[in-house]
């Protein structure tokens, strides 16, 4: 069974030796790639194969099978350039070992003046941001497989034009040491072996038409419409957890239509059951970030941090995240 995690480790992590920057240019939904939760991004990005809080609707639907109790989460990322990206999440234990909620992803820009063709401010300004709204299901068929859908509708606003979409995330999570029988796997210094694949923005295009634009920007001369396909992402992760749990190690490998691939590798080690230090590297960034978590009665408040490293002269990043189970 090490040996099993120890082959799908490698051949996540040496996928970074073919990597280079090349060809990871602006695309629709280019949002959709940057994580947004705190602890998520602390670990490098690191999270199809864990997924198992208020962050893992994003990554893996299929790793919130197993979650305990019902749960509100919410987190919000200032990027550079006045950019923003935030979410919300409520999420139901429900009969049959199922996970049912919905969640808002949110993902926006600050505002541009708007100027004629021989570039004079005409007094205006113009925005974009986009919402995705999503009814998320996940279930555990058995002690070793977990899958988990997501239904997304997507809208976008850019100056005067808007447009919509309708997509879907897929993901399976297995389970892999609950192929052990229990007393080998008590022994094991190796628990929670878990590989995760995720496919996701199946089916989502923009339809720009703009026609609706004010004059002055060429709606009335330059009418026309434009389809954006929103490229599908594909991502296979491992993860488990050595040193009577306390230490997690997970690693990624994404790959969307329009991109090259982008390894993701990451850890978090508990300190203390409650204080986790956390660090990673994904999309050539170096990330790092703490949490804790307050209990009280049967309830628990997790509050996360993460920094993310400069990239490409676009400045570090600042990252909180709440999960709270009630």
């Amino acid at each position: 069974m090490q040996r099993l995690l120890t082959s799908i480790l490698i051949v996540l992590l040496l996928s970074s030796t073919a990597m280079t920057e090349e060809g990871q240019g602006g695309y629709a939904g280019a949002f959709f790639q940057v994580p947004i939760g705190a602890r998520p991004t602390a670990m490098g990005g690191a999270y199809i194969g864990v997924s198992n809080d208020g962050a893992g609707f994003l990554f893996n639907p299929a790793g919130l099978s197993k979650l305990p109790q019902p749960l509100f989460a919410s987190s919000y990322r200032a990027l550079q350039l006045d950019r923003k990206l935030g979410y919300a999440t409520a999420l139901f234990p429900v009969r049959g070992n199922s996970v049912l909620g919905g969640s808002w992803l949110y993902a926006g820009s600050g505002s541009v003046a708007t100027r004629d063709r021989d570039g004079v401010p005409i007094g205006t300004e113009i925005q974009q941001h986009s919402h995705q709204f999503s009814i998320v299901f996940a279930k555990q068929f058995e002690d070793n497989i977990s899958a988990g859908v997501k239904l997304n509708y997507l809208h976008s606003v850019f100056a005067e034009m808007g447009a919509y979409s309708i997509g879907f995330d897929f993901g399976l999570m297995l389970h892999i040491d609950q192929l052990v029988d229990r007393e080998k796997r008590d022994l094991m210094p190796v628990k929670d072996i878990q590989v995760g694949l995720a496919v996701r923005q199946l089916g989502m295009k923009y339809r720009w038409d703009t026609e609706n634009l004010p004059a002055e920007l060429g709606g009335d001369v330059f009418a026309y419409e434009q389809d954006d396909d929103v490229p599908v992402n594909i991502g296979l992760g491992a993860s488990a957890r050595f040193f009577e749990r306390k230490l997690l190690l997970a690693a990624d490998i994404t790959k969307n239509l329009k991109q090259n691939i982008i390894p993701h590798v990451g850890g978090e080690y508990m300190v203390t059951d409650q204080f986790a230090l956390r660090a990673g590297y994904g999309d050539y960034r170096v990330t790092g970030g703490i949490g804790y978590l307050f209990k009280f009665a049967k309830n628990s408040l997790a509050i996360d941090y993460a920094f993310s490293t400069d990239r490409i002269d676009e400045g570090s990043e600042h990252i909180f995240s709440f999960d709270l189970l009630f």
